[in-house]
């Protein structure tokens, strides 16, 4: 992850993924704060995965234990493990940094 202001580069924890889910972040050198730019490469990227990880993993537990809850919530606990690592890599590798302030 790059700061848009004072251009310095440092890695997304995440504690810090954790506790600024909507993309607004603190630089660790200059303290001040940005935003990470919206994506519609990165919306279609997380769905299609999330849809295709989600229906696999559901349509397989669905077969094996023949009960719908189940194939739900592990569909669900599947999609949450390869997809959390995911987008923290996506959000500290592709996604742009902007400023907050304009100017």
């Amino acid at each position: 992850m790059k700061c848009p202001y004072c251009h310095h580069k440092f890695d997304l924890t995440w504690k810090e993924y954790f506790r600024e889910i909507w993309g607004r972040h603190d630089c660790v050198a200059c303290k001040r704060r940005f935003k990470l730019s919206f994506s519609w490469l990165y919306l279609a990227i997380t769905v299609l995965m999330a849809l295709i990880i989600g229906g696999l993993a559901t349509f397989l537990i669905v077969r094996w234990t023949h009960s719908r809850l189940i194939a739900a919530i592990g569909g669900l606990v599947i999609v949450l493990v390869v997809l959390l690592p995911l987008d923290r890599w996506l959000d500290d590798h592709r996604r742009k940094s902007a400023p907050l302030e304009p100017g």
